[in-house]
Parts: C-alpha cells; sequence; structure tokens
C-alpha cells in the first residue's frame, strides 16, 4: 500500500507538472524513478494511466479517471501531514510568489518586513512580471493579480478591490484647465494605455448609466509605471490605478477629477493558486497575512 500510494502522489504531481523531469524536480527525485514510479503503478493497475512521447504527456481515458481519485487522496494525505506539522512547527520554508510589478514594489514589499517579524523562518522569493505566468509550469506557489476576471482555471481570493481614478498633474491643470463634464476629456490631452481605452474610447459609470467618450494625446504606452509617469509630468490626463495614484493624490502631485463618475471596466486583486493542491503552512501564513494588511478595506482607498 505504501508503494501504490508513493506511486499515486508521484502520478499525480506529473501530470499537474505536465512532465516527469518538473515533477522530479519537485519531488526531489530523479526523472528516471519518477517514470518508474508511474510504470509500477501501471503494472499494479494492469491500465496504460499516460501516452508518453518526446515531446508531450497526455492522460489516457483511464488514467483522467484515476488522476481525480489520487488528487483528492494525495491532498488528503498532505493535509494530514501538514495538520500534524502546523501542531509541532512554525511555518517555515521558501514561498515562490509572481505579481505585477506596480503592486509588488508599491505594496508587497513595504509589508514583507512585518511578515517576516511575524514569521522568520519564512522565504519570499518574488518574481516580478506584467505576464500572468502559468503557476504549474514556473513552479510559483501563489500569484497576486489585477485582473476583471479571474483565471477559471486556478483558485482565486480576491485580496482588495481596484477602483482606478482619473486624474492630472497641477501643472497640466493650470496649461490646459480642468474638465468639468465627461465631454471635456475630448479636448484634452491624454495618455492611453491599450488595455482600459480599446480604440482610444474611455469609459465610465455615473448612477447605473454608462458614458464614453473618445479621447487622444501625445503618448501610448502598455506599463502602467510609465503612465503614472507620465501623468505625473504633465503629459496629459490619465486613468490610473488608486493603488498607484493614492499617494500622489493625498500629496497633491495629482488632481482628481470628475469623482463623481467611476472609471470602467472595474478590476480586482485576486490571490491566486493551483486547485487540487493542499496548502503548506507557509503559503497559508502569507496568504492570511496580506489578505488581514489588505481588506476589507485597502489602505489606498482612504484620504484622497
Amino acid at each position: 500500500m505504501k508503494d501504490r500510494l508513493s506511486g499515486m502522489r508521484v502520478f499525480a504531481q506529473v501530470v499537474e507538472a505536465k512532465s516527469f523531469s518538473a515533477a522530479a524536480d519537485k519531488l526531489g527525485m530523479s526523472k528516471s524513478l519518477a517514470s518508474r514510479h508511474v510504470s509500477a503503478l501501471e503494472r499494479g493497475l494492469s491500465v496504460k494511466l499516460l501516452n508518453r512521447s518526446t515531446r508531450r504527456l497526455s492522460l489516457t481515458e483511464a488514467g483522467a479517471v484515476y488522476y481525480e481519485h489520487c488528487a483528492r487522496i494525495v491532498r488528503e494525505a498532505e493535509l494530514a501531514e501538514e495538520r500534524l506539522a502546523r501542531t509541532q512547527t512554525e511555518p517555515a520554508g521558501l514561498v515562490k510568489v509572481t505579481a505585477v510589478p506596480a503592486f509588488a514594489v508599491r505594496h508587497v514589499l513595504p509589508a514583507l518586513g512585518e511578515f517576516y517579524r511575524k514569521y522568520p523562518r519564512i522565504q519570499v522569493k518574488l518574481f516580478c512580471s506584467n505576464r500572468a505566468l502559468d503557476l504549474g509550469d514556473e513552479g510559483f506557489d501563489l500569484g497576486i493579480r489585477v485582473s476583471f476576471d479571474p483565471a477559471p482555471n486556478l483558485v482565486a481570493r480576491k485580496l482588495a478591490a481596484n477602483r482606478s481614478v482619473l486624474c492630472a498633474s497641477p501643472a497640466y491643470l493650470r496649461r490646459h484647465g480642468t474638465p468639468r463634464r465627461i465631454e471635456d476629456l475630448g479636448k484634452h490631452q491624454c495618455v492611453l494605455f491599450p488595455a482600459l481605452a480599446p480604440k482610444g474610447v474611455w469609459t465610465f459609470r455615473r448612477d447605473k448609466r454608462k458614458y464614453s467618450v473618445q479621447v487622444d494625446g501625445v503618448l501610448e504606452t502598455d506599463e502602467m509605471n510609465a503612465v503614472r509617469a507620465a501623468v505625473a509630468a504633465g503629459l496629459g490626463v490619465g486613468v490610473l490605478p488608486l493603488y498607484m495614484a493614492a499617494d500622489a493624490l493625498r500629496q497633491r502631485q495629482l488632481v482628481p477629477l470628475l469623482r463623481q463618475f467611476q472609471v470602467l471596466p472595474e478590476s480586482a486583486i485576486y490571490l491566486v493558486y493551483l486547485p487540487n493542491r493542499t496548502l503548506s503552512s507557509r503559503v497559508r501564513a502569507l496568504i492570511d497575512f496580506l489578505t488581514e494588511r489588505f481588506g476589507p478595506v485597502a489602505p489606498w482607498e482612504a484620504g484622497w
């Protein structure tokens, strides 16, 4: 039975990692040993679980059915071990996290000092990328994503709302005047971020009614940090996530505009992780810490 459970664990990891090499690295064993575990499992069951080729692995029909049971059994075994470990030791080890740079630099990094004081035996390896990296392929324990819709293949826990604000620098407003109506934006220089302004259209909501306005400007960029820098430099009116703009708004370095309108589309900041895997105590500790730190009302929502 012990060998069968070991084989199930290796098989489940191979399926989730999509390769024997990646699974072996995760489990701390050689690729050949991982392959022998799965082969022994297939012999014991008298059924083929995986289609192997030089380029890819795929589940057989029987393998897909068996994986569902394996994943559940492995989760339960890991949960039992984890609960036992929590009664004996404090959380320790490495947590590998991917996060969007703008949020990581402004909010995650300043919070880590407090986290380390609370959990001195946990290490965080933080990878900053604007791309939604594949958690399984890249070996991440946790992702922090700004998203309109959480990825359906991941477990998503909402960390905070992500409201955006229309704003400009005082210098820009002195030169060009302050827009008083939504329609006025069409007469102003605007800093464009394509994801929020498809075809140069900004969309807003007020009292359940939507408003759209065609805008134009001298700068378009796909990097939100560049949008913030351009707006602060007086290049135009821009739409910024409040988590990026709140400090500058409080210090009057940026001025909020048309506050009676809500910028659309609305999004949120999520913690995401792979399904079918039991969270280690160190990963859960970081999730709980960040959730408490940024909720229920995010610190950037107040005082501007």
